[in-house]
């Protein structure tokens, strides 16, 4: 049986790479129009509230450290 995923909120995401979730929301914005950006995670959508998987972001983090 598949785990239920967790998800984390922009707040949660801006904490764990200790920035601001103005900076995580201006990264999806960047990505949504074609821009260069850092962030490149596509969030899944409840509703409005843009969510990121949990094992995505461990990922990204992984990744950042080499």
């Amino acid at each position: 049986m598949n785990a239920i995923p967790e998800f984390y909120s922009d707040k949660d995401v801006a904490r764990i790479l200790s920035m601001s979730p103005a900076w995580v929301r201006g990264q999806r914005h960047k990505r949504r129009h074609g821009e260069p950006c850092t962030f490149d995670l596509e969030p899944r959508y409840i509703g409005t509230c843009a969510r990121y998987v949990r094992e995505e972001v461990e990922a990204f983090v992984t990744a950042l450290r080499g």
